[in-house]
Parts: C-alpha cells; sequence; structure tokens
C-alpha cells in the first residue's frame, strides 16, 4: 500500500493507469470524462469532476484514500459536504460508503489497474534521507524539464518577494519612494541585520532625511543615531560629532533608536559589520534621494550597478570597522557581489513587483533581465545542486534552486514539482 494519499491524487490527476475498460468495484463501466480541479483546501480532493457509469453521466466531486474505511475515519459519514461526491478513489476497497442520504458511492479500485513501480519511485524519493530526494535519477531527466522546473520556482520566488513588498507598499498606503526605501533598507542588511535595517528605515523616514540632504553629517548622525550603535561614550571625534548631532535632531523630531543589541556583529566578517553596511547605506542617501524615481527610468541594465557605485563613505571608516577600534587602511565602498546582492533581493523584486501593480509587462522584463545578467549565487545550495548535474548560470538560476531545495525538496514535495512528476511518471 502506499505510503501516503498523494501520490494517489497524483495518479488520478494525471490518469496514471489504462482509462479503457474501467470498472468500478460492482463491475459498472467507468468512463473518466474529466478528472477535475485539484482542491487543496477542506473539502473533496477534487471539484468539478465529470464521469460516465454505466450510461448515467455524472458532474460532481471525488474522493480519494487509501482505503474505503478512511471515510468513516475523516468523519466525511456526517459531513454534508461529501454529499456530491460521485466517486471514491481509494487504493483498497475495505467497506461499502454511503452518503447521508443511504446511498452507495461508487468506488473505483487502483491496485490492481496501476503500475506499481510508480508508487515504488514516490515511497523511494520520500523515504530516503539523500541531501535531495531525486539526486540518483537528476542526471538523468532532460535539461528541457530542468529548465522548466526552474522557470516556474523562479516566478514562484518573485511571487513570494513581492508578497512581501506589497506588505511594506500596503504599509505605507501607496507610496512607492517609502516602499522601496524599506525595501532597499532591508537588502544592505543582507541575511544577518536585514531585520535591524527595516524596522530602523520604518522609524527614520525619508522625508526626515531630505530635509537634511545637503548636510552630510546629519544624515550619518540620524542613520547611526536611529540604529542604536550611538549609545555609549566614545573615544574617537567623529562618533562623538555623530552623538551630538543625534542629540539635537532625536529631540526636534521625536526620535525613537533601535536595541543596539538587535545588530549581529559575531559570525559575520568585518566587511559585513552592521557599521559598515550602515556607513554605506548613509552613503547611498546623501548620493540619490528618490531612488525609485531614479530605477523605474533606467533602460540599460548597466545603470542599476552604477547606483551603488563610488559611494562617498565618510573616510573614517577607511581605517575602522567598529567606533574606537582602528584597523589597517581598507576599501569600503560597495563591493561587487554586496551590489549583485542588492539588485537580486531588493531591485528585480521591486521592479516584478511595481510591473505587476501598474499591469506594464516592460518592467516585470527588466526584474527578470537583472537576474539573468547577475551572476550566480554561491553557496552551498547552488553547489550542492551543481554537483548533482543540475547546472546554475546566473542568479535566476541560483535563485530559483535555493526555492526549489527549501520549499520543495527539503519538504519532499516531489508530486509538486516538475522533475518530480517526470521521474514519477518515466
Amino acid at each position: 500500500m502506499p505510503s501516503s494519499e498523494a501520490i494517489l491524487h497524483f495518479i488520478w490527476k494525471y490518469k496514471m493507469f489504462n482509462p479503457l475498460g474501467l470498472r468500478t468495484t460492482d463491475g459498472e463501466t467507468l468512463q473518466i470524462l474529466a478528472t477535475g480541479i485539484h482542491n487543496l483546501d477542506a473539502g473533496p480532493d477534487f471539484h468539478q469532476s465529470k464521469i460516465k457509469i454505466g450510461e448515467t453521466i455524472w458532474a460532481g466531486n471525488v474522493e480519494i484514500h487509501l482505503k474505503s474505511s478512511d471515510w468513516l475515519k475523516h468523519h466525511h459519514n456526517i459531513d454534508r459536504a461529501y454529499d456530491n461526491v460521485i466517486l471514491h478513489v481509494v487504493w483498497e476497497n475495505d467497506i461499502d460508503i454511503k452518503r447521508t442520504d443511504e446511498t452507495v458511492i461508487p468506488v473505483l479500485e487502483l491496485k490492481n489497474i496501476i503500475d506499481k513501480r510508480i508508487i515504488e519511485n514516490y515511497d523511494q524519493l520520500r523515504q530516503n534521507n539523500y541531501w535531495i530526494p531525486c539526486e540518483n535519477q537528476l542526471p538523468n531527466v532532460d535539461s528541457f524539464i530542468k529548465q522548466q522546473t526552474l522557470d516556474r520556482m523562479m516566478m514562484e520566488r518573485l511571487e513570494d518577494k513581492a508578497n512581501i513588498i506589497n506588505e511594506i507598499y500596503q504599509l505605507n498606503k501607496g507610496n512607492w519612494e517609502d516602499t522601496f526605501y524599506i525595501t532597499l533598507a532591508k537588502s544592505f542588511g543582507f541575511k544577518v541585520n536585514n531585520l535591524p535595517f527595516e524596522i530602523l528605515a520604518k522609524q527614520l523616514p525619508q522625508n526626515i532625511l531630505a530635509k537634511h540632504k545637503n548636510n552630510p553629517l546629519q544624515i550619518e548622525a540620524l542613520i547611526f543615531g536611529i540604529s542604536g550603535l550611538l549609545d555609549r561614550k566614545f573615544e574617537d571625534v567623529y562618533p562623538n560629532q555623530l552623538k551630538t548631532e543625534f542629540e539635537f535632531l532625536k529631540n526636534k523630531y521625536q526620535l525613537i533608536s533601535l536595541d543596539a543589541s538587535l545588530w549581529k556583529f559575531s559570525k559575520t566578517r568585518p566587511d559585513n559589520f552592521p557599521t559598515i553596511r550602515l556607513s554605506q547605506f548613509a552613503a547611498l542617501v546623501i548620493k540619490s534621494f528618490h531612488l525609485f524615481s531614479k530605477i523605474i527610468e533606467i533602460k540599460n541594465q548597466s545603470d542599476y550597478v552604477k547606483l551603488f557605485e563610488d559611494l562617498v563613505i565618510n573616510n573614517y571608516w577607511e581605517k575602522h570597522f567598529m567606533f574606537d577600534k582602528e584597523v589597517e587602511e581598507k576599501s569600503v565602498n560597495l563591493g561587487k557581489s554586496s551590489i549583485q546582492i542588492i539588485l537580486i533581493n531588493a531591485i528585480a523584486p521591486l521592479l516584478f513587483f511595481y510591473g505587476k501593480q501598474i499591469g506594464n509587462k516592460q518592467f516585470i522584463d527588466s526584474s527578470l533581465e537583472i537576474l539573468e545578467n547577475v551572476k550566480a549565487e554561491s553557496n552551498i545550495i547552488t553547489k550542492g545542486f551543481k554537483e548533482r548535474g543540475l547546472f546554475v548560470q546566473n542568479s535566476f538560476d541560483s535563485q530559483a534552486v535555493i526555492h526549489l531545495k527549501k520549499n520543495y525538496c527539503d519538504q519532499k514535495k516531489c508530486l509538486n514539482c516538475g522533475i518530480g512528476l517526470k521521474i514519477l511518471s518515466a
């Protein structure tokens, strides 16, 4: 017997059996005119199904179980939502099932009409402990199926990111500049500090920063002050200047600082310390206000990168990673890989969401083009797929495999994956 009803849903949905000569357990001829729409919510498993039993055509729902007695275990016998079930599809028919009006529900038993290799393949995928369930079969899957799966994964990932941006958009009552400002700030936090960066941007509105656009020190003071990293005594002149400026601005605008403990320094390379990222973010704010307006006017892909190049960062950070701790002179500008991460996590998703929101495919295409032109990320997931024969060419592919691994492979949702479906139907 299969380990899960899910494989029976798959078998029914794709008619993974010979549809000719079917009969119900009562011996009546059965013809499947439409398997129906797979229902992932409460209620019968398939809606709007259409079948012909004997000479009668029926339209309604189909319910699927491993055993017909599961109908009683799931209490469908007292639920009128199941009275419109026209066919009970089961692996094994161990008991007659009736609707609440005592009429018997026709049954299609699968165990003797399907290829057992489908069940074996599925159980093998579900029960192994490989890094990805299909790693032994993946090299043999056609490259077209692989790319088709990656295309779908990437669109799902963009949709997920667009939903997150939409929450920010709604919170800011449809203000695109503020939406982008917060989204961009999150991306400067990268994975480790994206939450405190988001909170900072929400607590430090752009309209306050705009009032001080001609005074770089005050912009830096506002950003570092809100971060909470100025809430102590300093030895160096620069942080003391920031602190003095911020104390005045804090009282003027009734600002509230974050708790400094929100920022993560441990297990982070010095180049990624929040102090460095905050200084870079401040430099970007100083360089360019109304960034969203500039983003949507860009036609040339290389111009997206130029926005983040050559930032004028306070020279204090050329010899510091943290306040009061001097190091040898170093580069403080955003590196190429950092800019690429911002393009992946902020610019591309924002353009995708904007294009959807206003109904302009041009911006959706631009978001995809960014991902296709940015180098693939190098991490444990992309390396793992490369080792198993899935070629990752650019950030479109790397983002796709990240989504695939986290949302399908790790959860063993092989029946919802194009690669998994191909393996099962081979």
